[in-house]
């Protein structure tokens, strides 16, 4: 399962860029971590596509496939949000599973400074949708980015992954600042 789904998490992050139907790249570093993610627009109010990949130094990989869809909030152009959901497959450092988290993410571009906006996105998946050795995981992130060329972005976020493992506690995959760049084809 783990070999298959890695291989079909590559494919997807190496294929969706190369589409005339890829829209944005992201990649962030910390410390210990590094993550990659692609975006796909088929084309307006339609499903959206995302792959992801995040390797932490220590406490292992989080690998996403998720499908989502997108528009402005009450018709405004500074306000956009996303419902969707994530196949998520964890190879911590101990416990490893896979499963179904449901989230979104909000994105506010703020009106007085050109260029600078507020994302957030969250996901959980409860013990009914994991499985393997993970009862929930949790994933959140936060970032303030500021577009600095017509197809790029950098910015700066912070992310909490957090795994319930089976008969113990909270471990968290990832938590602290990250540094990024964001891509817009």
């Amino acid at each position: 399962m783990k070999l298959a789904l890695s291989t079909l998490t590559l494919i997807s992050l190496f294929l969706f860029p190369s589409v005339s139907l890829s829209n944005q790249v992201n990649l962030d570093i910390s410390d210990e971590t590094i993550h990659v993610a692609f975006a796909t627009k088929p084309s307006k109010k339609s499903l959206n596509i995302s792959a992801s990949f995040l390797h932490h130094e220590d406490d292992g990989e989080v690998y996403s496939i998720g499908a989502f869809v997108q528009s402005p909030i009450n018709n405004r152009q500074d306000l956009h949000g996303a419902l969707g959901g994530r196949f998520y497959y964890l190879d911590a450092d101990g416990p490893d599973g896979y499963g179904i988290g449901l989230g979104g993410e909000v994105g506010y571009k703020i009106p007085s400074v050109k260029g600078l906006s507020i994302h957030g996105e969250a996901y959980y998946a409860p013990k009914v949708t994991m499985f393997a050795d993970i009862e929930r995981f949790v994933d959140v992130s936060v970032r303030i980015k500021y577009r600095i060329l017509e197809q790029g972005s950098v910015y700066l976020g912070y992310r909490s992954q957090k795994v319930h493992v089976e008969h113990s506690s909270s471990e968290n995959i990832d938590e602290g600042a990250h540094v990024g760049i964001s891509l817009q084809f």
